[in-house]
């Protein structure tokens, strides 16, 4: 009887350390992932988390607890149930001051670990205007985590804290306006520090807030500030200048822009530069926001340059600064080549992302990302007596139509020299509609309109004996000199048959180049 009343008791007394044991499970916290002013709302704080890892407990949900400026103590919140990711504090005053919250993950009546000290981030309200340097300087209390109980930064929190980047986001809407966190642009860079200068046109109303970027990848966003600089005596700088085209032709670059009429400022500044890397120098001041066009004479027309349009604070007691910079063109290097009897164009590419019109005599071809391009109908128009090819690129950029266009190139070109293939040295008869060649008169027929050439013909036996060489001058009219009439070198006739030639011919104004070996014969009638 005794073993068995032990027995009972040691079964009693397992049962009651193993509940006693499941009541002490301490589950570690939740890690919280973010936590993010709500826009349009009176500072509502939306918290997002995610179950530890290491949490072997049976969790029942999450205790949430929140900052109590007054007893500086954290206040218990709300318990949410076990699978729940996110809450949201209605009024929970973040458009005021920065919210500090914590958690724990509740897995019985015991006291729980409590998670890291999350802070939002609160944009102040004062923003300081640089009428000069037409910027707003805004500060803000940073995201930042902290130890637990105690408002301690250890080195994981300041590891955290060091990687946190900031960005002032927003745009230009109408007072009162919702703020949209999905339209809003990027009004600074991204930033380490909890200050920022960001540009503002004067008599605009702004949203804006503060976009956090945390360590692990989230978002959180301020408390939105709503901002309007007025004052009669700031110039409005213009919403934009658009350079939208570069013309250029033989002795000048044409410009054309726009500057939105509704700036007040009065100094205005065409700049230009060779190299775009380097600094743009100005070459024209205007006061007249109205001008739409420029012409600049003093550029060198081979060469490349890059143009764009500024418009200047010029406040008497400012420092001259830039306001607005309109786009950057550049004009466009045209060059051509002659050679295998085809012309190849080829062309210094445009800034912009675009496709290339190449124009020549009333053709056109559009072309893709490619700077260069064979014209092979040369021969076609050769056959037509066309002899002079003029090529122009335009540059149009496949976004917003900004063009440039190069002045136009022309080359004169010689139709390709013909060689006869038979003479007779007896002949008298002379063909004056074509060549005014006699029929006993072998040499070069050239075609086209160049006539400075230089001229070398060899004619050899088939046993390779010069019987007749001539390096003259191609003067106009040719002379007997020029030409080969069937005879030898010492003025013999020579029998019907095959002879070898060698000729070449240098042009000199287009440095073109002809050059032909062949067979030509001997035939008496």
């Amino acid at each position: 009887m005794k073993n068995v009343i032990k027995i009972i008791l040691i079964a009693t007394l397992t049962v009651v350390k193993a509940t006693f044991a499941i009541s002490q499970c301490l589950p570690p916290p939740p890690i919280i992932e973010s936590i993010t002013v709500v826009p349009n709302t009176n500072g509502n704080v939306t918290l997002r988390w995610h179950g530890n890892p290491d949490d072997t407990c049976t969790t029942t949900g999450y205790e949430i607890y929140k900052h109590n400026y007054v007893t500086n103590q954290f206040d218990f919140l709300v318990l949410v149930s076990a699978g729940t990711t996110s809450y949201t504090e209605p009024n929970a005053g973040a458009n005021i001051r920065p919210q500090i919250y914590r958690m724990t993950t509740k897995a019985g009546p015991a006291g729980n670990e409590h998670s890291e000290n999350h802070h939002s981030v609160f944009l102040n309200h004062v923003l300081h205007y640089d009428p000069c340097e037409f910027t707003a300087t805004v500060t803000w209390t940073p995201y930042k985590t902290s130890y637990r109980d105690r408002f301690e930064i250890r080195s994981t929190d300041k590891k955290f804290n060091d990687s946190v980047k900031y960005q002032i986001v927003g745009y230009i809407a109408p007072s009162a306006s919702p703020f949209d966190p999905l339209n809003a642009l990027a009004l600074s860079p991204v930033v380490s520090d909890t200050i920022i200068n960001f540009k503002m046109i004067v008599n605009q109303n702004y949203l804006f807030c503060v976009k956090t970027y945390l360590p692990n990848g989230n978002v959180s966003y301020s408390n939105v500030r709503e901002g309007i600089i007025e004052g009669s005596s700031i110039p409005a700088a213009p919403l934009y200048i658009k350079l939208d085209s570069l013309v250029s032709f033989d002795n000048r670059n044409h410009l054309h822009f726009e500057i939105e009429n509704s700036t007040q400022m009065t100094k205005f500044q065409i700049e230009r530069c060779e190299n775009i890397d380097s600094a743009f120098k100005a070459i024209h001041t205007f006061s007249d926001k109205n001008t739409t066009t420029y012409d600049d004479n003093t550029c060198d027309v081979n060469k490349k340059y890059f143009y764009r349009v500024t418009a200047f604070n010029n406040i008497s007691h400012c420092v001259e600064t830039p306001a607005i910079i309109s786009d950057t063109l550049n004009s466009i290097i045209l060059n051509t080549k002659y050679t295998n009897q085809n012309i190849t164009v080829s062309w210094s590419d445009f800034i912009r992302d675009s496709v290339y019109y190449l124009y020549r005599n009333g053709l056109f071809w559009l072309l893709l990302d490619i700077t260069q391009f064979t014209d092979m109908d040369v021969q076609n128009d050769f056959n037509s007596n066309v002899y002079d090819f003029c090529y122009k690129i335009a540059a149009i950029d496949r976004n917003t139509n900004f063009t440039s266009i190069s002045r136009e190139y022309c080359l004169s070109l010689n139709k390709p020299v013909t060689m006869p293939n038979a003479i007779d040295p007896t002949s008298s008869f002379t063909n004056n509609m074509e060549t005014h060649r006699r029929r006993n008169q072998f040499a070069p027929i050239v075609g086209g309109k160049e006539t400075d050439y230089e001229y070398h013909m060899i004619i050899f036996n088939r046993w390779n004996s010069v019987i007749f060489e001539t390096t003259k001058p191609m003067d106009v009219p040719l002379s007997n000199e020029h030409f080969w009439t069937g005879a030898s070198a010492k003025g013999n006739v020579l029998p019907e048959d095959t002879y070898l030639y060698y000729v070449k011919i240098i042009f000199k104004n287009s440095n073109q180049v002809f050059e032909q070996k062949g067979t030509v014969t001997l035939i008496y009638q």
